[in-house]
């Protein structure tokens, strides 16, 4: 057992402070980044609705500026942030971890999504929360200089998970996430650190902030079980549209590669201009992370199909674009929107639990993540009672996703992550 045991955890004390004092900056740091992101998107958005013209030049200039910038001095930023975890997860060479994960990543990170929510792109800011924790966990390596690859590599995993943990107050599909995700690779063992270390996170977080809800509280509403098939046709349509956008992402990042930096600048400007139109035609409600809309939906707001299909439409052309952003909120925002639609065809069903359900299986079929994807929304409204009916759609949406894109897209991005960002 002693042995057992030993092969599971580090063995010296150090380490253990050194992953309580990585809990504790995770909590803070990330807690910063959401405010201040927070704060970005308000200024934008005032910005869209007191001088809607200005955006024309605001958003195009930033995206050229951070792109330019993110390609040729910082570019491992770019993105989520999530393959860049599941790259160094998967690399067993020292030098690419660090250049993926690192102190000045982290940094460079929330500079960056702050300039970009000030611009309004329309990004999450969930990816680039668990880029941010992964790196401080990494990061804190060079004082415990862990050497095993499993406990290097439980120790990447562990941030990641912290990130998502503090970001959306979701303990257990943060857990989730790293075992579906980033630590796809390791072995089960390496789960009951991640698993022990992710609790300290979330006390931490509480101690530090309290324990709301992200979204809001739920828990009042029930679902009939018997009307469970009325939620198939919604899961097959969340199915489809989040596999072509996975789809679609993969090949506009292989269409926008370039070694020009007049064609890099000419690119980015052209989708900067792209979504200053949609800000601009939505009055600035498709910028940031979309969690605005998605409390407006669950209070009973209907934002239209025009809201979803220019959200959707400014995600993909963001994510396209390689700058740093994450697509978590907004995969959720198009997927309430379309379950608010929906709603209407479903009339003994309350109209929050179709949204919830609608919530889930759009962000499933993006991530391909069902477990988390559940989990996520449910612990962000308080509705684990409804445990039953998201995972019956977030796996029949991964099943129609994955007959469109068979490869997740974190994953996908992860095999040509080095590829793409070193041209």
């Amino acid at each position: 057992m002693r042995r057992y045991l030993s092969h599971q955890f580090p063995n010296e004390i150090k380490t253990y402070v050194s992953l309580l004092l990585a809990s504790l900056a995770t909590v803070i740091v990330v807690t910063f980044f959401l405010q201040v992101s927070d704060e970005a998107q308000h200024i934008f958005k005032n910005l869209a609705t007191t001088k809607p013209y200005l955006n024309f030049i605001v958003t195009p200039l930033v995206f050229v500026g951070i792109i330019y910038i993110a390609k040729y001095y910082c570019h491992y930023v770019q993105g989520s942030g999530i393959p860049q975890l599941i790259a160094a997860t998967d690399s067993r060479n020292k030098g690419i971890r660090e250049q993926l994960l690192s102190f000045r990543i982290a940094l460079g990170k929330i500079v960056f999504i702050f300039l970009a929510m000030l611009s309004g792109a329309p990004i999450g800011i969930e990816g680039p929360s668990i880029h941010i924790g992964g790196s401080i966990f990494y990061g804190f390596n060079q004082f415990i200089k862990l050497n095993r690859e499993l406990l290097i590599h439980a120790l990447i995993a562990i941030g990641g998970s912290a990130g998502l943990i503090v970001a959306f107050n979701a303990p257990i599909a943060g857990v989730l996430f790293a075992y579906e995700e980033i630590g796809r690779k390791l072995k089960k063992q390496a789960l009951v650190l991640i698993a022990i270390v992710s609790a300290t996170v979330y006390w931490f977080a509480i101690i530090y902030r309290g324990n709301t809800a992200y979204l809001t509280d739920l828990s009042s509403h029930s679902f009939d079980l018997t009307l469970v098939w009325q939620l198939v046709p919604l899961a097959i349509i969340a199915g489809v549209l989040g596999g072509f956008f996975s789809k679609s992402i993969l090949y506009l990042i292989n269409k926008f590669i370039s070694h020009s930096k007049a064609r890099v600048i000419t690119i980015a400007l052209f989708l900067g201009v792209i979504i200053a139109v949609f800000n601009y035609l939505s009055g600035g409600q498709i910028a940031g992370s979309g969690r605005e809309e998605v409390l407006q939906i669950l209070n009973n707001e209907t934002l239209g199909l025009d809201f979803v299909a220019m959200k959707y439409f400014a995600t993909l052309t963001s994510f396209a674009s390689t700058i740093p952003g994450g697509v978590f909120m907004p995969s959720i925002s198009v997927g309430a929107g379309i379950g608010s639609e929906a709603a209407n065809f479903y009339p003994q069903i309350d109209t929050e639990v179709i949204v919830m359900m609608t919530m889930i299986a759009y962000l499933s079929a993006v991530i391909r993540a069902p477990l988390t994807s559940t989990f996520v929304i449910l612990e962000m409204t308080v509705s684990l009672h409804l445990l039953i009916p998201g995972l019956i759609v977030a796996f029949i949406a991964n099943f129609v996703s994955k007959q469109i894109f068979t490869q997740p897209i974190y994953e996908a991005l992860a095999d040509s992550y080095l590829k793409l960002t070193t041209k």
